[in-house]
């Protein structure tokens, strides 16, 4: 809390601990989890969750949790399909939405190389 309050007082911004959560490392004992909660405040501890888009623990494998990108680029893929678009239409639509999409989570991650390829073959087979 010491430090919390050490930033709160350099910054001039104020903590909302009703809003913040703790990390916990798997090996830390559900009795010393608490007691640091309770010691914050009766802050939360943060569980597997997305934050702005992007998920908070990388816990699993890295496909798993980067899933819904490529299934969000193949959704939009697929209505687009059954709109008739001509080549300029198509590569509008390939570089403004496909391309885009995964641009933020690659400047927080670095993605799987697979999943890359997946994005790719799903915008070639769509162009």
């Amino acid at each position: 809390m010491n430090v919390l309050k050490s930033y709160e007082v350099a910054s001039g911004q104020l903590i909302n601990l009703e809003k913040s959560a703790v990390f916990f490392s798997r090996n830390m004992s559900s009795k010393q989890k608490e007691e640091i909660c309770q010691a914050m405040g009766g802050m939360a501890e943060a569980k597997q969750g997305k934050y702005l888009g992007l998920p908070m623990v990388i816990s699993r494998t890295k496909d798993q949790i980067f899933g819904f990108i490529k299934e969000n680029i193949k959704r939009r893929l697929q209505d687009w399909k059954n709109k008739f678009l001509n080549t300029a239409g198509k590569e509008v639509m390939l570089k403004a939405v496909s391309m885009a999409t995964p641009t933020y989570a690659m400047s927080c991650f670095k993605l799987p190389r697979k999943l890359c390829k997946d994005i790719s073959a799903l915008m070639a087979n769509f162009w």
